[in-house]
């Protein structure tokens, strides 16, 4: 696995924020790096693994990584990111008990969050400016990027938590993706689901489409492919177990769909962990 190192991203010694941008981001192997990093989806589509499991990416997805973690992309469609890079929490000139506006270390915590795309636009302005004191090493620069990336943290939590709350068609939208990716295993009557989230079938359609690039079945088939695969690599469960408890209900259809998403059979897929 490549280990990225810190003195190949900021710009000297003295500097602890760094921005790199990817736009768009090609698949990347699994790797890890000796700094913490937070990953900001504009627009696109891709899958994020994040310690061994599968995450799907669309805009105003935030990925929290830290220097023990490892990941990687794959199966990307003009996926644009933003890295915005870190030392570490403890390691600031002028920021203390930063820790309060990250995820925890507990394997509960999330370290995927979503924001929606005002919060969006909020984030990229601040990194904009962010970024013009992190290419700098003179003292009152440090500072005034340390105190932009608090402002970003900031942001990034409280939209978080607003997403939840909002009662508009963006956020209804964001819930009723929430639910299918806690839900992905159970059978969905799309009319039923967006009538459940006040939203017209058409409408919702639409809007997933701009969310995530994919039509509401083919982000669900995805969901639903990403756990089959999880459970082939992590589980001694056999293939039409894991068809039907990801939600298909026919396995010869599950073995289709899931040939057409990796280029491998599921048992080829199993078989590889062996290799």
């Amino acid at each position: 696995m490549t280990l990225l190192k810190s003195d190949g991203f900021f710009a000297s010694d003295a500097s602890t924020v760094a921005i790199e941008s990817r736009a768009p981001q090609c698949a990347f192997p699994e790797h890890s790096h000796d700094f913490y990093e937070i990953v900001l989806v504009e627009h696109g589509s891709g899958v994020h693994i994040f310690n061994d499991t599968p995450y799907a990416l669309c805009s105003g997805t935030v990925c929290f990584v830290r220097d023990k973690d490892h990941h990687q992309f794959e199966n990307v469609d003009n996926l644009h990111l933003t890295n915005v890079l870190y030392r570490s929490p403890k390691n600031f000139r002028f920021l203390t008990d930063i820790e309060a506006w990250l995820p925890g270390s507990h394997p509960q915590q999330q370290s995927h969050w979503q924001i929606n795309s005002s919060a969006l636009k909020k984030a990229k302005n601040c990194i904009d400016c962010l970024q013009t004191s992190a290419n700098s090493s003179e003292l009152e620069d440090i500072a005034s990027s340390e105190g932009l990336f608090l402002q970003l943290l900031m942001l990034l939590r409280q939209s978080c938590f607003e997403t939840v709350k909002q009662d508009s068609r963006e956020a209804c939208v964001g819930a009723l993706l929430n639910w299918l990716r806690n839900n992905y295993s159970e059978e969905v009557n799309w009319e039923e689901l967006a009538d459940s989230f006040s939203l017209a079938l058409r409408t919702m359609h639409r809007q997933v489409k701009q969310a995530t690039g994919m039509t509401p079945q083919r982000y669900l088939n995805r969901l639903r492919l990403l756990e089959a695969r999880r459970r082939l690599f992590q589980s001694d469960d056999n293939i039409t177990d894991i068809a039907y408890a990801c939600g298909f209900s026919d396995s010869n259809n599950f073995s289709v769909q899931f040939r057409r998403e990796f280029s491998l059979s599921p048992l080829q897929m199993r078989n590889t962990i062996n290799h």
